[in-house]
């Protein structure tokens, strides 16, 4: 997987060989509306990898018991199945329980993968700017409005706040343009391997 600029880019520059990255599992992690889909989106089109969305899988479970469990299942055997080609995967869900932070780990080490968690970070204004923006055809689960993220910030008891180890661990402000926050991260990644 090569993350070098593309070729097409005009301030694209010879790269050495070290821009190319070893069976990687890319984990997003975030809260509703801070940009962890948008951001996975344009790093699975530059880096031409497969892309879960574990919002896909529960948006066609939702009307079943236990959706959001069933989606993250789905999602983590979908992973697996792609690391297990030797495919490098983006999986994109709030990863707001550190089970499935272990799962992630477990993941990488069973298939010899690196394994990148990328946490979307926004400050609270621009963040309850978006989640009141968003509109309710966007899909049947997703958290709208602050009063239901504090709703539901409130029912994770602070679980979602849990260690992720350095190595990791990377962080991205998404109030920056996607494109800068993206190379940014993959400049990031490149510093880390």
């Amino acid at each position: 997987m090569d993350i070098r600029p593309a070729a097409s880019d005009p301030h694209s520059c010879a790269a050495p060989p070290s821009t190319r990255l070893p069976l990687s599992l890319f984990a997003l992690k975030g809260h509703p509306a801070t940009g962890k889909s948008v951001l996975a989106r344009a790093m699975a089109v530059r880096l031409q990898l497969p892309l879960i969305d574990k919002d896909d899988i529960k948006d066609a479970l939702y009307t079943l018991p236990e959706a959001n469990r069933l989606s993250y299942a789905v999602m983590w055997q979908v992973v697996a199945t792609q690391l297990a080609l030797g495919q490098s995967v983006v999986a994109v869900s709030p990863l707001s329980d550190p089970a499935d932070y272990a799962r992630a780990r477990e993941l990488a080490t069973q298939y010899s993968a690196n394994l990148w968690v990328v946490e979307t970070l926004l400050a609270e204004q621009e963040w309850r700017r978006r989640l009141e923006a968003r509109q309710p055809d966007e899909s049947a689960h997703k958290v709208r409005g602050w009063s239901a993220m504090e709703a539901m910030l409130h029912s994770y008891a602070g679980r979602w706040q849990y260690p992720i180890a350095a190595q990791h661990h990377l962080q991205v402000d998404t109030a920056e343009p996607v494109a800068a926050s993206l190379e940014a991260l993959l400049a990031r990644i490149l510093e880390k391997t």
